[in-house]
């Protein structure tokens, strides 16, 4: 059998040699959860998919991101719980969530939905079941907690200042 492609037009077109990479199908790139991914978001997936590579490929499920890396990584320390809550939602993830035992603190686990995982599950591909809509109705459901926590905050202070005089 003749291959299709010269070994000048692999080396220019094909994946690095020696060097670790990922892949993510057009389709996904397109897709409305891509879209609408913020930046803390888009931080904690380009984390976990340089962690995935770390680990070439095969811990997927297993990988650790903690606080402090992601925060070195560049994500606001107090978006990171929202970042991965947007991941989620999106489809683009899928965590345990770690525990915190007196002295000793174990990380959550990821796993990326768009590969196989450690145990060998295909991947679940769930970012494929989000629609613009889906994106929208969660939009507004933020925007109508954060208005509850502003006015709780607002009333909270009125107390206090009345308690205080």
């Amino acid at each position: 059998m003749i291959s299709k492609y010269s070994s000048l037009q692999k080396k220019l077109y094909g994946p690095p040699q020696n060097k670790p990479w990922v892949w993510m199908t057009t389709e996904m790139l397109y897709s409305d959860a891509w879209q609408s991914m913020g930046i803390n978001c888009r931080r904690l997936i380009d984390f976990l998919l340089i962690e995935h590579r770390n680990h070439a490929g095969r811990e997927n499920g297993h990988l650790i991101a903690t606080y402090n890396q992601l925060e070195k990584f560049g994500l606001t320390r107090s978006k990171i719980k929202l970042a991965i809550r947007e991941a989620e939602f999106l489809g683009f993830i899928k965590y345990k969530r770690g525990a915190f035992l007196s002295e000793i603190r174990k990380p959550n686990r990821y796993k990326l939905t768009f590969f196989a995982d450690k145990e060998g599950g295909y991947p679940t591909n769930d970012w494929k079941k989000i629609t613009k809509d889906n994106v929208q109705q969660r939009h507004r459901q933020l925007k109508k907690q954060e208005e509850i926590k502003k006015n709780f905050r607002k009333e909270f202070r009125k107390s206090v200042i009345d308690i205080t005089l």
